[in-house]
């Protein structure tokens, strides 16, 4: 396909929607990108100076038609969330507000200013810890069990009505446990290895810890191939109306092995504190990626090894 004209990403300042930006404008030059961040979860040095940037919130409606109406973007790739489950049990009632109530009003954007798809960051916390694995799109069904799960299933929902009542194609991604550079790991939202490296390359913050036994698995996804899937969602020529698709390498490791790899790479050994099994969390995850390969064409090109060596060479290098 030839390059958008114009294409939106929220959350433009965070993990995952700073390095799309990195590397969409890379690929497509003759794209205008415009970016829109509240710096609630996002930072300001991540922000690529180059794009048309809008300070503010997604729950801001005014600011959200101003952007709509003055660029019409032809994609919208809705990154910006509270995107964390524990912080969504503490804080129910504004999680609930910013993943939501958020998605509606830029889809009714979308909808209002011709956008031609909506391409949105899911969850496979919708799951709810699927009892089949590897966990089938077709043969799981969503049964949330925190309410940033909740959150996240309700907002594919709002995309499949809005394509079905309003003919505006949208696509749901669900992400498998996500990192890379760029994950910082001293906040709230912090993914288990940014938070381990974080506490051995800036010690002093906190402590390292892992919640559980550690014998949890998780299908760990390195962030280029998010981000291709992202940009393979936008391409695709397959008529979309809330397809979900899951999101991952299509794998599993235990946190324990990944805490040996770590020591392995680094060689040190990584004390972790023991913390009890967090509410709303999930034993065991690993996806079944043939849908996304099959009809988007997906293909992760980095394993999770590789994509730890990324990550840690980036820690290295990274200032405070």
């Amino acid at each position: 396909m030839n390059d958008p004209k114009t294409i939106l990403v929220t959350g433009c300042a965070g993990f995952i929607g700073s390095n799309f930006v990195q590397h969409f404008k890379k690929n497509f030059s003759k794209t205008k990108i415009i970016g829109i961040d509240d710096f609630s979860t996002g930072r300001k040095d991540a922000l690529d100076p180059s794009i048309t940037f809008y300070h503010g919130s997604i729950l801001d409606e005014k600011l959200v038609k101003k952007i709509f109406s003055t660029h019409k973007p032809e994609y919208v790739f809705h990154f910006a969330a509270l995107a964390k489950v524990s912080f969504s049990v503490q804080q129910p009632r504004h999680t609930t507000e910013v993943n939501i109530l958020g998605i509606v009003t830029l889809l009714e954007a979308a909808k209002n200013y011709g956008a031609k798809r909506f391409i949105f960051s899911s969850s496979s916390s919708v799951y709810g810890g699927a009892k089949k694995l590897p966990t089938k799109e077709s043969e799981s069904s969503p049964d949330p069990k925190s309410p940033y799960a909740l959150q996240k299933y309700t907002g594919e929902s709002f995309c499949r009505i809005f394509s079905q009542l309003f003919e505006m194609e949208s696509v749901c991604l669900r992400y498998f446990n996500v990192f890379g550079p760029g994950q910082y790991g001293d906040s709230a939202y912090s993914a288990v290895i940014s938070a381990w490296l974080e506490a051995l390359y800036f010690p002093g913050e906190k402590p390292a810890f892992v919640e559980g036994d550690g014998k949890q698995t998780r299908d760990f996804c390195y962030v280029n191939n998010v981000i291709s899937a992202n940009i393979l969602a936008m391409q695709s020529k397959h008529v979309l109306k809330g397809e979900v698709f899951n999101i991952a390498y299509g794998g599993q490791i235990t946190l324990n092995e990944v805490k040996k790899l770590i020591e392995k790479n680094l060689k040190i050994k990584l004390n972790l504190e023991k913390h009890p099994q967090r509410l709303g969390d999930i034993k065991h995850s690993c996806a079944d990626i043939s849908k996304a390969k099959k009809i988007l064409g997906y293909n992760p090109k980095i394993d999770f090894e590789e994509g730890l060596e990324k990550t840690i060479e980036w820690f290295k290098s990274r200032k405070k």
